[in-house]
Formats: C-alpha cells, sequence, structure tokens
C-alpha cells in the first residue's frame, strides 16, 4: 500500500478464485482488487496498536529508556495502569477515545510480560479485551519474544506471533488472521522504525484463503504512522489467494499510499482511500 494494509503485519490482499469450465473457457487469474480494503484495514489496527504499544512499554521503563509522562498521542483521557508487582499493563480506552489524528479506540488492551523488555527471551503477551478501532471489533492473542539486542544502536529484534487474530465489521462480516514475524525495532530521538518478515495466513471477508510471504522485508516508520499512514514504505510481499499468486510492492520509502500488484494478467498500481 504503498501505504499498507498489515500487518501486520501482517498482510492479506484478497483476489478472486480462478473460475472453473471446460477447454474453451477463458480461466480469470485477474485478482479481485476489491477486497484490497480487507487487508488494508487489518494490517492497520495491529500497525496502530505496535504504535502506542511501544510508547507505553518506554513509560513503564521496561523498554529502552523511561518516558516520564504520556504525550495524548495516543488519545486524551486514556487510563494506563502499571502494576509492576503482576508484571501487567492495562490500557483501558473506555467506551470510546479519540487521537489526534482522529483514531477512535474503546475497550482495553492488556500487555502481560516476564521481565524487563531488554532481557532477551523477555515476552509482552497482548490480550484484547473488547476492544475496538474505528468501530472494527478486534480478537486474538498477540505474542512478542525478545529474541536479540543491540544496545549500542538501541535495537531490538522481536519474534511476533498473532494466534486467533480476527477483526469484524459492523455489518458482522469478519476477516481471521494468524502470522509468524520476525520484527527488528530500532528506537532513535527521531522515533522507531520497523524492518519486518514473516509469513501470514487467514480466510477474507468474502471466505477466500490465502497465505503470504515477505520477499523483501517491510519498513515501517513512526513519522508515517503518525501521520495516519500505517502501510510499509517499502517492501514486498508474495501472496497466494485461492490458488491465484501475486505479489504486492509497497515502494521506495516514501509514506504515501499508493502500492504496485504484479499478477498474471498484468501490473496495476492501486491508491489506498
Amino acid at each position: 500500500m504503498k501505504k499498507y494494509s498489515i500487518l501486520a503485519v501482517l498482510s492479506l490482499i484478497i483476489f478472486g478464485l480462478a473460475s472453473c469450465g471446460s477447454d474453451d473457457e477463458p480461466t480469470n487469474t485477474d485478482p479481485d482488487f476489491t477486497v484490497v480494503n480487507d487487508d488494508i484495514a487489518v494490517n492497520a489496527v495491529f500497525e496502530d496498536m505496535d504504535n502506542y504499544t511501544i510508547q507505553v512499554l518506554q513509560s513503564s521503563g521496561i523498554a529502552f529508556r523511561t518516558q516520564s509522562t504520556f504525550t495524548n498521542s495516543i488519545c486524551e483521557g486514556v487510563m494506563v495502569e502499571f502494576d509492576s508487582e503482576s508484571q501487567r499493563i492495562e490500557i483501558d480506552f473506555g467506551t470510546g477515545c479519540t487521537s489526534s489524528t482522529g483514531v477512535v479506540r474503546k475497550g482495553k488492551v492488556i500487555l502481560e510480560y516476564s521481565g524487563n523488555f531488554l532481557i532477551p527471551g523477555s515476552k509482552v503477551t497482548t490480550i484484547l479485551d473488547g476492544y475496538e478501532v474505528n468501530g472494527l471489533k478486534v480478537e486474538g492473542t498477540r505474542t512478542l519474544t525478545n529474541t536479540g539486542i543491540d544496545l549500542i544502536n538501541s535495537e531490538v529484534t522481536l519474534a511476533v506471533k498473532v494466534d486467533g487474530g480476527k477483526v469484524t465489521w459492523p455489518d458482522g462480516t469478519s476477516v481471521s488472521y494468524s502470522s509468524d514475524q520476525v520484527r527488528s525495532l530500532k528506537l532513535d530521538d527521531q522515533g522507531y522504525e520497523l524492518s519486518i518478515t514473516g509469513t501470514a495466513s487467514g480466510v477474507s471477508r468474502s471466505g477466500v484463503s490465502y497465505t503470504a510471504a515477505t520477499t523483501s522485508a517491510l519498513e515501517i516508520k513512526q513519522d508515517c504512522v503518525d501521520s495516519g499512514v500505517f502501510l510499509p514504505s517499502s517492501g514486498v510481499i508474495d501472496f497466494v489467494i485461492g490458488g491465484i499468486p501475486a505479489s504486492v510492492d509497497y515502494g521506495t520509502g516514501a509514506c504515501d499510499k499508493v502500492l504496485t500488484v504484479t499478477y498474471a494478467g498484468g501490473v496495476k498500481e492501486i491508491t489506498v482511500e
């Protein structure tokens, strides 16, 4: 996308099934581009969650450095409770909390951690309780495990796993999602940058099964996310959806909402609204 969508991510551009028939009938190998929005929405949800989770972990003192106060970039009035004894952080958006960029969140996000996140082997498990983003209900468990750290460059490598992921629209349709990723997180005075590789699979709102794998690392920048662009600024994901292969290229680094899809029928540039 060149502004994405997934996550987380993440990851799911839905394409139409190839039509079946006699040898005289043409086979449709064109993706159903209308369902790209499904993928965008799911990944945006998880990248948004990552964005404020990093802020919360820094504020707790279990990440790279402690921030003494919260900015209202998460949303004014959000309640964050730190319980160091039980190693638990609860982020409560209540019945509705709107960020400065217009993101509306409600419900709770609970972070359970095993220790200081600077220590390799430490984990942070995200549990969702009635959580919604812009009217989308989000379910599932997400586990981040520190698999290595470079203190000199303030960089940590994370194994990120989503189990039982599900995003439900107000009309009752939903996307199921699971993933295994490796994320390299680098923090500096300008914010954070993420480099993501891995695989994902799921079922779209229209019932189409898919798999996805990154062939060129996805790059996500905090300044892009803060501006409301949750798509990777670069990177490539190869999909197989309903038996149809397609490659999605997010570009070369710009914070925009343009992506290029290459498939059997040709190449199409898509601008995400």
